[in-house]
């Protein structure tokens, strides 16, 4: 995460990372709330944003609900959902320090974690009952 470069949007807009955690069921509350803390903080480097509009989820899944290639795995999917406008640069880097903050915090390999960041449009992003203004682009 050393490598994390701080952007700064060009009008100090706000954006709306939410992270949705496909795991097994063994993580402890512990390790949730370190994950979610540590996750946060990496969307408040690479993008600036606030606390308030970064979201993090968890769902539990039991080992029977998680296979690859068509056999049983404990690997963790996890979605990251952020508003269109990132560069291609910007997205790898959010995926990277979301696989080693993941592994550092869990010790799982980062062979363990797939990750996936889906870009959503603007005028589908809403918060607090208003819809959130235009990303920034970086």
């Amino acid at each position: 995460m050393a490598s994390m470069v701080r952007r700064q949007s060009e009008k100090g807009e706000r954006t709306m990372p939410l992270m949705v955690c496909e795991n097994r069921n063994t993580l402890t509350p512990l390790i949730k709330a370190a994950l979610a803390k540590k996750l946060t903080d990496v969307a408040q480097v690479l993008f600036q944003t606030p606390d308030d509009l970064i979201s993090v989820v968890f769902h539990d899944l039991p080992p029977e609900n998680t296979y690859r290639s068509g056999k049983p795995t404990t690997e963790t999917a996890i979605i990251c959902y952020i508003r269109e406008g990132r560069s291609h640069g910007a997205i790898e880097e959010l995926m990277k320090a979301i696989s080693a903050t993941w592994s550092e915090i869990t010790g799982d390999s980062e062979g363990h974690v797939e990750i996936a960041v889906q870009q959503l449009p603007d005028k589908f992003t809403m918060r607090g009952g208003g819809r959130l203004p235009e990303a920034a682009r970086v």
